[in-house]
C-alpha cells in the first residue's frame, strides 16, 4: 500500500497555507505598510526558533473522486519559538485571509495556544490584527469547540498559570 497520494495532499495543503491570502492580499497588506503575520512572527522570534503547529489545519473540499479540489487553511498561525532565548507560544490572525476574522480551524488553534501556554507554563504572545468574528465562519454548524470560547474556566487557568 502506498501513502503517496496522502503525502502529496499534505504537501499541497502546506503550500496553500504558506500562500496565506494569496499574492494580491499580501501586496495589499504591504501597500498599507503592514507586515503579514508570518513576517511579524519572524521579526519577533529569535532567528530559526519558530516551530509551527498545525500548519495544514483547515477545511478541505474534495471532488467525487476524493481528490482535493480546494482548501481553506486556518487563518491563525501558532507555534513555539524563543524570544531572547526564552521559550514562548506565539500565535496570531492572518489578516490576508478573511480580514483576520477567525475561521473554525483558526479559532480552534487560537484556543489551543492558550492550552499550550498553561500546560507548558510559558508565556503566550498573541499578535492580533483581526477584524472580529464572522457569523458565516461557523458554516451554519453551530459550536464546534467543547464549550463556549469565553468559558470562565479557560481564563481562570490562564490567570492561575500567570500567578
Amino acid at each position: 500500500m502506498s501513502w503517496k497520494s496522502e503525502v502529496d495532499e499534505i504537501k499541497k495543503r502546506r503550500e496553500l497555507a504558506l500562500a496565506q491570502g494569496g499574492p494580491d492580499a499580501i501586496a495589499k497588506q504591504h501597500g498599507q505598510h503592514r507586515l503579514t503575520i508570518r513576517e511579524r512572527v519572524d521579526q519577533l522570534l529569535d532567528a530559526g526558533s519558530f516551530e509551527e503547529l498545525g500548519p495544514v489545519a483547515g477545511t478541505p473540499v474534495y471532488n467525487e473522486s476524493g481528490e482535493l479540489v480546494s482548501y481553506d487553511p486556518a487563518n491563525f498561525i501558532l507555534g513555539f519559538g524563543k524570544v531572547n532565548g526564552r521559550r514562548v507560544i506565539v500565535g496570531g490572525e492572518d489578516f490576508t485571509m478573511r480580514g483576520g476574522s477567525p475561521s473554525p480551524a483558526g479559532l480552534r488553534k487560537s484556543v489551543y495556544a492558550e492550552d499550550l501556554a498553561v500546560q507548558y507554563k510559558i508565556p503566550l504572545i498573541r499578535l492580533h490584527e483581526g477584524s472580529g468574528g464572522s457569523v458565516g465562519g461557523t458554516g451554519g454548524k453551530g459550536p464546534s469547540l467543547p464549550g463556549p470560547v469565553n468559558a470562565p474556566s479557560r481564563f481562570r487557568s490562564v490567570a492561575q498559570a500567570m500567578a
